[in-house]
């Protein structure tokens, strides 16, 4: 939501934060916002039935909750890390002509800042190959750092 109020915004459809907000839920509950979707979907030669129908959607055969190896505060994730463990998981590609498996990826369920227990779920791999499940498992871990101490949240908007 804190997005789309920037959107609209910069698009001066909206004065401020609230405005924009009010407006974007509104575009939320009369379904203007899913039409929306539905147009620029279809102008990119896109099949509109899975706007409306996500269990068309394929999903990946194997989903494993990773937990988080100590309690404290996230400090920091390295995002190349996660791209490069997604790219061998096979969720993008490494070079052009590369294939793309649109099942699989990760649900990162902690963000710099959130405080964490021992144990608590920390991501989640979707994935098709095991054996792949296995290789990017440790690197995605590695790329968490945690702290004792608390960390400021990253902000969602650079001013």
């Amino acid at each position: 939501m804190h997005v789309a109020a920037h959107v609209l915004i910069v698009g001066e459809r909206a004065k401020d934060l609230t405005e924009a907000r009010k407006l974007a839920e509104k575009a939320i509950e009369d379904g203007s916002a899913l039409e929306k979707l539905s147009l620029l979907v279809e102008a990119q030669g896109g099949d509109v039935s899975y706007v409306n129908d996500v269990s068309k959607f394929e999903r990946a055969k194997i989903v494993e909750e990773v937990p988080s190896p100590r309690g404290g505060f996230i400090s920091q994730v390295h995002a190349r890390s996660v791209g490069e463990a997604a790219v061998a998981l096979g969720a993008g590609r490494a070079k052009k002509g590369d294939p793309i498996d649109h099942a699989v990826g990760f649900i990162i369920r902690k963000k710099v800042g959130d405080s964490i227990q021992k144990g608590d779920p920390l991501f989640e791999i979707h994935a098709n190959d095991k054996a792949k499940l296995v290789e990017v498992r440790d690197a995605v871990l590695s790329a968490f750092q945690f702290s004792d101490e608390s960390v400021a949240p990253l902000p969602l908007f650079y001013e």
